[in-house]
């Protein structure tokens, strides 16, 4: 009788364990579910731990390749941001104002010799080739075709409660006729 006693109390604990489990399950999904919806809106404003951004600026330059030499350009506000295939291998993004120049983010991919290439591949990974050798990637790829890849820019303002106001610079991989995958999410004064 004792071990049938403790098999019906264990079994009931047991179920509501996994019923907790459940509904945790359901609450942590409509969270995600819920950041992914408001990630999705472009020409919105965000709200994601009490900060806000807004889309300031897209590129209208969305390439799938980047040559030696050869940038993606936006300028805002006075200041130019360029993301450039250098011809030492190294993948830079620069913001550029009168008489002063930042690196905002790069590949770490500097070589003395060789000629680069940045190609934003059907398979929906960005890869920088030196002389036909993988350097660096997005390490983004997925199983299935992703038509029309291309990279762009974005630059948001930034404002929120416990920060100082300044902006965020996003490098974002596109295909399929969506934002796919934002590769370089840098925040600055």
């Amino acid at each position: 009788m004792k071990i049938k006693l403790l098999t019906l109390l264990s079994l009931t604990m047991l179920l509501a364990s996994c019923t907790q489990d459940d509904a945790l399950d359901n609450v942590n999904t409509n969270v995600q579910n819920e950041k992914h919806n408001m990630a999705g809106k472009n020409n919105e404003s965000r709200i994601l731990d009490l900060t806000r951004y807004t889309l300031l600026k897209e590129s209208t330059n969305h390439p799938q390749i980047l040559e030696a030499g050869q940038s993606i350009t936006m300028e805002y506000g006075g200041s130019t941001y360029k993301f450039i295939m250098q011809t030492d291998n190294n993948l830079v993004l620069y913001r550029e104002r009168p008489g002063l120049t930042n690196v905002i983010w790069h590949s770490n991919t500097y070589r003395s010799s060789g000629t680069p290439r940045l190609i934003v591949q059907n398979d929906g990974n960005m890869v920088i080739y030196r002389d036909g050798n993988a350097l660096w990637s997005s390490n983004t790829a997925v199983n299935y075709y992703v038509a029309n890849p291309h990279v762009k820019l974005q630059l948001y303002s930034r404002t929120g409660a416990a920060i100082p106001s300044g902006f965020r610079i996003k490098v974002i991989l596109g295909g399929n006729n969506e934002e796919r995958n934002d590769i370089i999410v840098e925040d600055f004064l």
